[in-house]
C-alpha cells in the first residue's frame, strides 16, 4: 500500500471564531477514517491546522512577521505553542491506542515558507505520523515565524516516496467553489486555468487561506496523481477517494 498525506483544516477541527474551541466530534470521525485506512495497510501522515488554537493570538502579536522591536511577542509564542500542543494532543488521543509518531515542527524546522530547512526522513517510518503548522525558529533578523501546514503538505508530498493520495479536508465546503457565496457551485476538476474566487479572512488566518492551499495543491499534483479538496465533515469521502478513486469534491489536475 502507499502513503496517504492528509490535511485536517483548522476550520474543520476547531471553531475559528472562538479561542481554543475544538470540534471533538469531527476529530473523532476523522480519526476513525484514518484507523480504517491504516488497517488496510496504508501509511498515513496527518498535517493539522491551527484554527482557533493558533491563528488568533498569532495575528494579534504579528508572529508571522517575525521579531518586532518593543513588541511583546515571546510570551505569545509560548502561549501559541502551548495551545497548539493541546490541539495536537486531542488529535493524537483521538486515535486511541495506536502508536503515533509525533513531529512538532519547532523540533526540526528552521525558517518558514516552502523552502524551510528540515530533515523529512523522520516521516519515512511506517505507521501514522502527525505534524502541524507551528511557530518555528528563523534565521536573524526574523528570529521566528509561522510555518504553514500547507507548506509542510507540499514538501512532504513531493519529497517522500510512494505518495499515492494527498487530500485537503476542509470544513463545511465540498471543495473549491466558483465563489464563496450561496450561489457558488462546486468545481469538480480544477487546474490553474479554472477561475475561482475564495474567501480569506485576514483578520483570523495568518498563513494564506484557500489561495495558498490551491497553489500548493497544484504544485503537488505534478508529482502525485490523486490530489483532492473535500469536505472533512464527511470523512467517508476520504475513504471513497482511496478505495474508489472518486467522490464529491474537487480533484486537482497536474499542469506540467
Amino acid at each position: 500500500m502507499g502513503r496517504i498525506i492528509m490535511k485536517w483544516g483548522g476550520g474543520l477541527i476547531s471553531d475559528k471564531s472562538t479561542l481554543c474551541t475544538p470540534r471533538n466530534n469531527r476529530i473523532s470521525a476523522l480519526a476513525d477514517c484514518v484507523i480504517t485506512l491504516a488497517d488496510l495497510g496504508h501509511d498515513i501522515i496527518i498535517v493539522h491546522g491551527a484554527g482557533s488554537f493558533g491563528h488568533m493570538r498569532a495575528r494579534e502579536y504579528k508572529l508571522a512577521e517575525g521579531n518586532i522591536t518593543d513588541f511583546e511577542q515571546h510570551k505569545a509564542i509560548s502561549k501559541v505553542r502551548s495551545d497548539m500542543d493541546t490541539l495536537h494532543q486531542l488529535v493524537t488521543d483521538s486515535l486511541g491506542e495506536r502508536d503515533i509518531l509525533s513531529h512538532p515542527p519547532r523540533d526540526f524546522v528552521l525558517n518558514t515558507g516552502p523552502t524551510f530547512q528540515g530533515d523529512l526522513d523522520r516521516f519515512l517510518e511506517p505507521g501514522i505520523h502527525i505534524t502541524f503548522g507551528d511557530v518555528v525558529e528563523c534565521e536573524p533578523p526574523k528570529e521566528f515565524g509561522i510555518l504553514s501546514g500547507d507548506d509542510l503538505m507540499l514538501r512532504l508530498s513531493v519529497e517522500l516516496p510512494n505518495v499515492t493520495h494527498v487530500i485537503f479536508a476542509m470544513g463545511d465546503t465540498p471543495g473549491l467553489m466558483t465563489n464563496p457565496g450561496p450561489t457558488g457551485e462546486l468545481i469538480p476538476i480544477w487546474d490553474r486555468g479554472v477561475v475561482f474566487t475564495g474567501q480569506h479572512s485576514k483578520e483570523i488566518d495568518v498563513t494564506g487561506g484557500i489561495f495558498l492551499k490551491a497553489e500548493r495543491a497544484e504544485q503537488i499534483s505534478n508529482h502525485v496523481e490523486h490530489v483532492w479538496f473535500v469536505d472533512g465533515v464527511y470523512p467517508s469521502r476520504i475513504l471513497e477517494i482511496v478505495q474508489d478513486g472518486d467522490t464529491v469534491g474537487t480533484r486537482i489536475l497536474r499542469t506540467l
